[in-house]
């Protein structure tokens, strides 16, 4: 496949989930604010958790898509070992934030299904699919804990976190190419930096074990 046409898809795919992040989070912080009673504004609190919880698993679908054109793309030049050297330390730490988003479009979603579907503590919502809503093999003393729900409402503070760190380091990026092709921009050095490349997916993970273990 050229490399244009699977840039373009990438793309597609990467703004499908940022615009989509961004509706679930507003749809999840409107519904927060909404009563979960009985009655008839229980049955919108309901609604619209619907749709938070389908949009979530949506999301998710697009992101295992997203994942998985990623890992079958064309394989890269040599500009990459050439982008560690120019750009230094913003690249690692843009390596570390890619990470750490990757790992929340999956982690984040997938607990919005056990909490809602599962949990009987928290009330329940359905997702607008012929499916069902509870996920297999997940015990509702699991999915019912306090550890479940507090992760999953305060995981979009470090999301959104991430997510405006990704912007700042792409604003940076943009701005040193624009250097490099002035011919002004220095080598820095790369050696701690490779260091951070290569330990990037583990420091993901981190990242997301210490704030469930901080929320939790």
């Amino acid at each position: 496949m050229p490399r244009r046409r699977y840039i373009l898809i990438a793309r597609i795919l990467h703004w499908l989930l940022a615009v989509g992040i961004v509706a679930e989070i507003i749809l999840g912080l409107y519904g927060d604010r909404l009563p979960y009673g009985a009655g008839q504004a229980a049955a919108r609190t309901t609604t619209i958790y619907a749709f938070h919880k389908t949009l979530g698993v949506a999301l998710l679908a697009i992101a295992a898509a997203f994942a998985i054109w990623l890992r079958l793309g064309p394989p890269r030049t040599g500009a990459g070992r050439q982008a560690v050297q120019r750009y230094g330390w913003d690249h690692a730490l843009a390596r570390l934030v890619h990470w750490g988003l990757l790992i929340a479009i999956f982690a984040v979603p997938l607990t919005g299904p056990v909490l809602h579907g599962n949990g009987p503590s928290w009330g329940y919502a359905p997702i607008l699919w012929p499916f069902g809503d509870r996920i297999p093999g997940i015990p509702d003393r699991f999915a019912s804990h306090p550890a479940v729900a507090a992760f999953h409402i305060a995981s979009w503070w470090l999301f959104a976190g991430l997510s405006i760190v990704h912007v700042l380091l792409w604003l940076r990026r943009r701005r040193q190419r624009r250097k490099a092709a002035d011919g002004a921009l220095p080598l820095l050095k790369v050696s701690l930096d490779a260091r951070m490349v290569r330990w990037a997916p583990l420091g993901g993970v981190l990242i997301w074990l210490i704030f469930a273990v901080v929320v939790a």
